[in-house]
């Protein structure tokens, strides 16, 4: 039998089916398969974009908060 997935865990899930459903199931599966590929490439996105975004605006994101030594030198000055 050829491979219909590229997933292995569909195409165990597949194979699992009796012989007389799977052409009833086959649709549906594939389409599972799709919305998971698709999901999983629209977390990888996000999460490199994300990265990108922090590290771009890292200095930018929070005020720095002055140190102890430098709000007395400041204050006293």
């Amino acid at each position: 039998m050829p491979k219909e997935f590229v997933t292995p865990f569909w195409q165990r899930a597949y194979d699992s089916l009796p012989a007389q459903v799977r052409g009833q199931y086959l649709t549906q599966i594939k389409a599972a398969e799709q919305w998971e590929l698709a999901l999983g490439d629209v977390i990888q996105v996000w999460s490199r974009a994300k990265n990108t975004i922090l590290k771009v605006f890292k200095n930018y994101w929070l005020p720095r908060r002055p140190s102890k030594s430098e709000a007395s030198s400041s204050s006293s000055g």
